[in-house]
């Protein structure tokens, strides 16, 4: 029986991180969608006028509804596909996978940007290429677009977002802490959190697909020193639900494999969290954060972020004492989610999203130049 918001389209772009993490999840639910690459123009009349925002992925149902944003879509279509299920039941294992999926979200998103354009060998092929299949489409020669987009992505991702040269150890960092940490999970298991793809897997398919995957210096490194999480990459992009002979069985995150990736949300991530959070709520547009790997000055203060623990607070006091037990006792450090944070986009982020009035010639030509912020506009 066809669903009734079947078949979906789905605004990506092949080199995005979030598209890959969205994507490989489709694939692996066995959604049925259409593909629609975006550029600059479609990214400004369709997706940005439906959606608020000038990023991908997005998508647009067969009935005319609008979803944007990875983490509430695929709880979306876990909604509407609870077949094959991806959150763990267990609430505590629930609670940490999107925990997790967080973390890799917007902690490890500063990391996969700098991989992709901190050397000059990524920074130009990327540009190259994103000139000829993103921004193709802008009044300027293709080599051009892409030379203005590598430059942009610089300045916003790079050095608007805490490299400097006390910070760039710990950033550049993280990236083989993750590979030897799911170097470790892959000896006992085949996905990260038992034998079959879980929210974890496809969370961490954001940074490891389309970044260090496909981009040529961070695949070398992969291929060279971690082969088994190439593996996992092409295993979890392959992954079928339909191929599946029995229920999932979910492991927990006391597998050693974990310990420094949960120590890093523990110590650093939450912490960081917590500093935007104070920040936006004092309204200001920057802030230091100085966490123990590495002192951040300057870090832009995103309302989205003050969202995303807004919500992580929600999960985690809504879990009872004795699951609450069983998610602290991971944790050397107290998990700072015992707050109440107001970010004011908790409406703003439901789906289907509320229509939105057209956009006007200033409105694409600001964001012809400029993108759009992480926040909704006011």
């Amino acid at each position: 029986m066809t669903h009734p918001h079947e078949p979906y389209k789905v605004f990506l772009a092949d080199v995005s991180y979030f598209s890959g993490k969205l994507e490989t999840y489709l694939r692996y639910k066995e959604i049925p969608y259409l593909r629609e690459e975006m550029t600059s123009s479609s990214g400004a009349k369709e997706v940005y006028a439906n959606t608020g925002l000038r990023k991908v992925p997005a998508v647009k149902t067969a009935d005319g509804l609008w979803l944007a944003d990875s983490t509430p879509m695929i709880d979306w279509f876990e909604n509407q596909y609870p077949e094959h299920p991806v959150i763990p039941a267990d609430p505590a294992l629930g609670f940490l996978s999107k925990l997790v999926e967080d973390y890799a979200d917007e902690w490890c998103w500063r990391a996969a940007m700098y991989h992709r354009w901190r050397t000059a060998e990524n920074a130009n092929f990327l540009g190259a290429r994103i000139g000829a299949e993103v921004v193709n489409d802008w009044p300027l020669p293709t080599r051009w677009a892409g030379e203005l987009f590598k430059l942009r992505q610089r300045k916003i991702f790079m050095w608007g977002d805490g490299l400097r040269p006390e910070t760039e150890q710990a950033i550049s960092g993280q990236y083989p802490m993750l590979c030897k940490s799911f170097s470790r999970l892959l000896e006992d298991q085949e996905y990260l959190l038992g034998d079959q793809p879980s929210l974890v897997d496809f969370a961490f398919m954001g940074p490891f697909f389309r970044h260090y995957f496909c981009d040529p210096v961070p695949a070398k490194l992969m291929r060279d020193e971690y082969p088994a999480v190439l593996e996992w990459v092409a295993r979890t992009w392959n992954a079928r639900a339909s191929r599946s002979t029995a229920m999932a069985r979910h492991t927990s995150f006391t597998h050693p494999g974990w310990t420094p990736i949960l120590e890093e949300i523990a110590t650093e991530y939450l912490p960081y969290l917590a500093a935007n959070a104070a920040a936006v709520a004092a309204e200001q547009k920057h802030f230091d954060f100085i966490s123990p790997r590495a002192p951040y000055r300057k870090l832009p203060a995103i309302r989205y972020r003050a969202y995303c623990r807004e919500m992580l607070e929600r999960q985690y006091q809504g879990l009872d004492n004795d699951t609450r037990l069983q998610v602290d006792a991971l944790f050397s450090t107290p998990l700072q989610l015992n707050s109440q944070t107001d970010s004011g986009l908790i409406e703003t982020q439901r789906l289907p999203l509320a229509p939105r009035p057209s956009v006007s010639r200033w409105q694409q030509f600001k964001i012809f130049l400029l993108g759009t912020p992480w926040d909704r506009p006011e």
